[in-house]
């Protein structure tokens, strides 16, 4: 066995570059490795975060990075200190814990050259990858699958607008997210990790039991979720805008170590829902429920073997709780609607909506990720991925524009930070 087989069959080192490299490849076709083969994580940033997070990786970081001729034995060393505490955590990875794993790896290669070789060899190697890997290659320290998805970088407004220009066509709807970092998955933020989706319940109910009167103009538990989405607890909400300046300001006002991306969302627009819709009132109803009985919901949806009345009887709890609401609803939910995820228009009850020309991604049980996949725009059945480089420049362009936190943060709070940026 190879130094590097040797190297990846390491327990956490296997599981840190499956949660960092072989889901996102198998599940969205790319990842971006750039930040490792470039060597652009800092060390003490790194440190910093696994030290306040409590992580026992840290120790990984409180000393010089290994080299590649002793890496092995630089592990194993340090997972004797790990292991003291190891009953004290989760064995668990964070994404977090996964990426300074990873980025330790490659930070034992001496140069881009070495780091690179090392990339085409990881994914030529997995073997969950062995399908597909004649199809993987690297731009810029990109991996994708050539057959599933088109890279496109960008680094200016104009590259955002020549190729939006391309992407339009008839009946369809674009929306767009911006995220700092290409890595992150398109999900909502309460479907991030098991321990949030294990207490979204309780979440929502303690956040309406201790601010009550933050929730007294919501009618609908759309408008709660919303509300809660606003001061950051997570939900089953994710944020889209229709403005692509909006999105490519979250794309690049952080993490400036790592690509950006510009997420590009199609939708039929007969598909997409508005607030006063039954079936977004259903999916809205699911927070107030256990993650015990979601699950069982969840069962009872992908049962065949009974039919649809006897389903709308076993889940009757949110036919009911969705009357409460509207009580002219007919008592009646497909099962489909209640996997499926949806488009949502957001009402412009709020100051931060209506600039961010706002709307979301309604998510119900379904807790397959490749269900996300089918709101991305497509060019010749390929998936267009718009990787963001150049985010300061970016910004500045998007400053001109009169894009900028204060704008899309108008809260006095948030514009007094950006002043105070601009200023001090």
């Amino acid at each position: 066995m190879s130094f590097l087989e040797n190297l990846y069959y390491q327990t956490e080192i296997g599981q840190a570059f499956d949660i960092v490299c072989i889901k996102k490849m198998l599940t969205d076709g790319y990842v971006d490795m750039s930040a490792f083969i470039y060597a652009r994580i800092k060390k003490e940033d790194m440190l910093e975060k696994l030290t306040a997070d409590q992580s026992r990786f840290a120790v990984l970081y409180k000393d010089a990075y290994p080299k590649k001729d002793n890496i092995i034995e630089s592990w194993n060393q340090n997972i004797e200190t790990l292991d003291r505490y190891q009953s004290e955590h989760s064995e668990d990875l964070t994404y977090l814990e996964a990426n300074a794993i990873v980025n330790w790896v490659y930070r034992s290669y001496r140069n881009a050259e070495e780091r690179m070789e090392f990339t085409e060899w990881l994914f030529s190697y997995i073997k969950d990858l062995h399908e597909i890997r004649n199809q993987i290659r690297i731009s810029r320290g990109v991996a994708f699958n050539k057959s599933k998805v088109e890279i496109n970088f960008i680094s200016s407004i104009s590259d955002v607008n020549q190729l939006i220009s391309f992407c339009s066509s008839a009946g369809q709807q674009l929306f767009f997210r911006g995220h700092a970092n290409a890595n992150f998955q398109l999900l909502p933020s309460v479907m991030r990790s098991e321990r949030t989706k294990k207490h979204e319940s309780i979440m929502y109910h303690e956040l309406l039991i201790n601010c009550p009167d933050d929730f007294e103009k919501c009618h609908t538990h759309l408008e709660k979720l919303v509300q809660m989405q606003h001061y950051g607890l997570p939900t089953r909400l994710l944020d889209i805008t229709r403005n692509p300046l909006v999105a490519l300001f979250f794309a690049c006002e952080s993490q400036f170590e790592s690509y950006g991306e510009l997420v590009l969302i199609s939708v039929e627009k007969q598909l997409i829902k508005y607030p006063q819709s039954d079936t977004i009132s259903i999916l809205a109803s699911l927070p107030l429920f256990s993650f015990e009985k979601q699950r069982s919901f969840k069962e009872l949806a992908n049962d065949f073997t009974i039919d649809d009345k006897e389903f709308n009887y076993r889940i009757s709890r949110l036919t009911h709780e969705v009357r409460l609401e509207k009580p002219a609803f007919r008592a009646e939910i497909k099962r489909e609607d209640l996997l499926n995820h949806f488009i949502v228009y957001a009402l412009k009850n709020n100051n931060r909506i209506v600039k961010q020309d706002g709307a979301f991604i309604l998510c119900g049980l379904s807790a397959d990720g490749n269900l996300m996949g089918k709101f991305r725009y497509k060019n010749k059945k390929k998936t267009v991925i718009v990787i963001i480089d150049n985010k300061k420049k970016i910004l500045k362009e998007l400053s001109n524009f009169s894009i900028n936190a204060a704008a899309l943060f108008p809260e006095i709070e948030c514009v007094a930070e950006y002043i105070k940026g601009e200023y001090s």
